[in-house]
Order: structure tokens, then C-alpha cells, then sequence
């Protein structure tokens, strides 16, 4: 019985690897920080800075979020033995505004949870018809440029947005990701199922693919690593309460984390071993303005790829 017992826990063991696809990656930690009520439609996640940008199709919404003592920001809200944390850092949500964006004539944006926005320090980019991705002013809404001119049809509907490594990348809910240089959509690959409904949330990170599913709490990370894309960590969390949020959409950037909209909250998702891996910078006034004197125009001439 015992010699048994030990045969069917590795075919056990063995099929858990199947199903996850080529490589079999343990579950690692990251904590849920907060969550914001907004002013409605919390879909389609976008950060820029220490602003979180939501909405759905032509209506956005913005808000910024601080922390008493940045350096501790990653404090979870309970210790380990389920108290709460000391050192957590309450969040402030604070200059709360709308941008109605204002498409060409012939223009249809996503509506909310397949319309993923993608913001940098002028533009808000968003998902429009056949898969072209268009920009607006991100303070007067108005229209400016098409990025993406893709022509292929055959082409799934996308969901997700981002930007990095020089390409666009967009995901939908069958859980495969594209990217394109501002033309065409180029297949990169399709993430494993898991076992969250479908597809939900993708972006682009310090060199990274992190990938989320509906309706479970992983966040996996893909990378390109000898000629293929592999699935190469995965992380997870328990819930405050332990009742699964949505993910409809998911953005990075405010305050060093990940932030997600089931459509009726926003809420923050980082720290622990995930925030090894998407270490970066936060821009304040100081560095966009150096960036600004150094030349961000070259930067915003890559990508409307003039």
C-alpha cells in the first residue's frame, strides 16, 4: 500500500506538471495593499507615475495615491499570525478627475473590460477598431494619432495593452499575446490556463510578460529565454476575506505594484517575491523633468513610429 500510495502521488505529481504546460513552477507570494471605490466602470487599469487611470471606452477616470513613508510601502496589512501590520502605510486616493477621450469620426474604442489602456507622461493609448491602437491628450481628451495601423482581420479581438522592449503588446481572453512595432499584430505565445475563467490582465514589466487569469490569485510571469517563451514563475496570494475579486484589466506602475479592476473597485496587488522582479523606479516632477530636457519627443517619435 504504501509502495502504491508513493507511485500515484508522482503521477499525481506528474500530471499537475502537464497541465500547467512545459515547466511546473511553485506558488509564490505577493499581498493585496488596498482598494479604491471609484466614480464607476472600474475596468481596463492603467498607471502612470503614482496615477491610476480606469474607465471604460471614451470615459476615463484618474487618481492618485500616496503613502505616508514611501520606503515602507510595501508593508503588508497583517503579519504573519493574521495582526495587523505596524508599519503598514495607509493610502491617501486624492485628485480625482475624468478625461472624456474624443475619437475620429468612423473610431469606435473598446467598451470597458476589453478596452486596456496603456499612459505615458502625454498620451493615454487605447484599443479601437480592427485592433489599431489610438492616442489621446491625457489632460484635454482630444484625439492626436493611430500607433497601431494593423490590418490583418483575422486577428482576435484584443483586451490588454502595453508597451515596452520597443513593441506593443496586447493580449485577449483566450490568453494569447501579440505584439507589433506599429504595424500588423505578430503571435508570441499563449499562457496556461489558470484556472481562472479566461484571460484578464497583461503587462509588460522590467522586461517581463506578467499574465493574469479572471478569476483566480496568480499572476505568472513569461519570458523569452533560448528561442521560445516559457512560463518561468508563478505567483499567488489569499484574499482579504478569501472571496476571489475579478480581474478585469491590470496595470503596473503606482507605488511599485500591480493594480486591478473587477468593475466595481480598484485594488493593489505586489510586494513579497513578485516585487523582486518588477523593481523600478517611481517618477516624481523631478526625474520627468530631466527626462523632458533630455529629450522625451525622441522617445514619443519611436513610438508613433514617425
Amino acid at each position: 500500500m504504501k509502495k502504491l500510495t508513493i507511485v500515484g502521488a508522482m503521477v499525481g505529481a506528474l500530471l499537475f506538471a502537464l497541465s500547467m504546460g512545459t515547466t511546473a513552477i511553485a506558488a509564490e507570494d505577493y499581498y493585496e495593499f488596498s482598494e479604491y471605490s471609484g466614480l464607476g466602470s472600474e475596468y481596463d487599469v492603467a498607471c502612470y507615475g503614482n496615477t491610476i487611470y480606469y474607465g471604460s471606452a471614451t470615459i476615463v477616470y484618474a487618481v492618485d495615491v500616496s503613502v505616508p513613508d514611501i520606503t515602507k510601502k510595501d508593508e503588508p496589512r497583517y503579519l504573519p499570525d493574521g495582526t495587523p501590520n505596524p508599519n503598514y502605510q495607509p493610502r491617501t486616493f486624492s485628485n480625482v478627475r475624468s478625461i472624456i477621450l474624443q475619437p475620429p469620426a468612423g473610431v469606435s474604442l473598446n467598451w470597458g473590460s476589453v478596452g486596456e489602456m496603456y499612459v505615458d507622461d502625454q498620451y493615454i493609448y487605447t484599443i479601437g477598431n480592427s485592433n489599431q491602437i489610438y492616442a489621446f491628450d491625457k489632460t484635454t481628451g482630444q484625439y492626436v494619432a493611430q500607433v497601431v495601423t494593423n490590418t490583418d482581420s483575422s486577428v482576435p479581438r484584443a483586451s490588454h495593452l502595453s508597451y515596452g522592449g520597443g513593441k506593443w503588446w496586447m493580449s485577449n481572453e483566450d490568453r494569447e499575446v501579440w505584439s507589433s512595432t506599429g504595424g500588423d499584430w505578430h503571435y508570441e505565445f499563449t499562457w496556461n490556463d489558470m484556472a481562472g475563467s479566461h484571460g484578464d490582465g497583461m503587462e509588460y514589466v522590467n522586461g517581463h510578460i506578467f499574465v493574469s487569469d479572471m478569476t483566480s490569485n496568480y499572476i505568472a510571469m513569461w519570458d523569452y529565454v533560448n528561442g521560445q517563451w516559457q512560463e518561468t514563475k508563478r505567483f499567488s496570494y489569499t484574499e482579504p476575506g478569501g472571496v476571489n475579486k475579478y480581474v478585469e484589466g491590470m496595470g503596473f506602475g503606482a507605488l511599485g505594484h500591480f493594480w486591478a479592476g473587477d468593475g466595481r473597485e480598484i485594488y493593489e496587488l505586489g510586494g513579497g517575491t513578485i516585487g523582486n522582479y518588477v523593481t523600478a523606479p517611481i517618477p516624481g516632477s523631478a526625474t520627468l523633468l530631466l527626462l523632458g530636457m533630455m529629450g522625451l519627443a525622441g522617445f514619443r517619435k519611436k513610438i508613433f513610429n514617425t
